[in-house]
């Protein structure tokens, strides 16, 4: 903990700043809705000063104590939004797509990789990347595969790419391309994008810009958290399967163990279903038009947005773009049919049964 602080007041420092500049061209721009939200800013500012500034090494233990720690206690958080009834139905409804979105991803990843001549283990750990979690899923299946420190690096550099580009992106095109309502928006940013921390931000900054919510009140940001938190769990599935299949196609075992399943298990999922439980508990002991326990989850939902926002920032800190651009051509092609190919199918699923979806 005392090694973080540094990096995590910095990011701190870099949320406040973002604040800061969202109001300031806020009030200068003519307009009611300003196109930019605090989050977009936070991790585009996090990025511009990691790829242009020499940051003392003493930030990192901090910037990754924020992206692992901090992210995922604002998740719990956010999960007083919801109750715990909206949480299960919400998770009932997206099982179905994000089943087919992952075997999208990893039916195209695994095809992309063997026609582009990528290792199996390189093509592997895109593959988690793109279906389940991100980074997370990639860290996971790496030692149960034996991959090297420079196929991890590649894989990680090339899921960070489209996902930060998904982030950036992804809140304008289903507002003002897709036209999509809230609910379907949200399953799409949550089956779409690669990580946890990138849907995160993705989906606040949609609420922040376009303020949409269902007939039952229920924010895209709501929607999009809770479909990624079901992806996620699919690592207990998806993960051990990665192995067996790479172990079965390789003429070397790289198992010295069994697969513990726990490790694949986020436990984080189960402290935002707890946060539903106690909203649910609050609305029914106090009623969910009483003042005081209104103002008690609307300050726990705001500190989820700050505590998100700053690792959110941290994710920009993390992010050096120059290292992302000496990667090679062909993760770079693997990595973007993959992105396409589990955008194409989250859209297909939203456009053609979208009001089968609505809450």
């Amino acid at each position: 903990m005392k090694s973080a602080i540094p990096g995590v007041v910095f990011a701190v420092v870099v949320t406040a700043a973002a604040f800061f500049a969202t109001t300031t061209i806020g009030y200068f721009l003519p307009w009611k809705q300003i196109p930019l939200s605090p989050l977009l800013i936070a991790i585009v500012l996090g990025m511009i000063i990691r790829s242009t500034v020499p940051l003392p090494e003493s930030f990192d233990a901090g910037i990754a104590f924020g992206i692992k720690k901090v992210l995922r206690f604002g998740i719990i958080l956010m999960g007083i939004r919801l109750s715990v009834f909206s949480v299960l139905e919400i998770g009932a409804l997206a099982v179905g797509m994000v089943i087919l979105c992952i075997v999208a991803a990893l039916v195209a990843t695994m095809f992309v990789a063997r026609w582009l001549g990528i290792s199996d283990k390189l093509g592997t750990l895109i593959a988690a990347g793109t279906s389940i979690c991100g980074v997370s899923a990639i860290v996971a299946v790496s030692p149960a595969i034996g991959a090297n420190e420079e196929e991890t690096t590649y894989a990680v550099g090339t899921i960070t790419i489209f996902g930060i580009l998904a982030t950036i992106a992804y809140p304008y095109l289903t507002e003002l391309v897709m036209h999509l309502p809230v609910t379907s928006a949200g399953f799409f940013l949550g089956t779409s994008i690669h990580d946890t921390s990138q849907v995160t931000a993705a989906s606040l900054v949609y609420d922040q810009l376009w303020s949409h919510k269902s007939a039952s009140g229920i924010t895209g940001a709501d929607i999009a958290i809770t479909t990624k938190l079901v992806r996620n769990t699919f690592m207990i599935v998806v993960i051990p399967f990665l192995g067996f299949w790479y172990r079965r196609n390789s003429a070397q075992s790289v198992f010295g163990s069994k697969f513990k399943i726990m490790e694949y298990v986020p436990l984080f999922v189960f402290g935002y279903i707890a946060m539903g439980i106690i909203r649910t508990l609050g609305d029914h002991a106090f009623g969910p038009e009483s003042a005081a326990w209104t103002n008690v989850w609307h300050a726990v939902k705001t500190a989820a947005t700050y505590t998100i926002a700053v690792a959110i920032a941290c994710v920009g800190l993390n992010t050096d773009i120059r290292k992302l651009s000496n990667l090679g051509y062909k993760p770079f092609i693997c990595g973007l049919v993959a992105a396409l190919a589990v955008g194409l199918v989250s859209w297909l699923i939203v456009a053609r049964w979208g009001r089968l979806l609505a809450l």
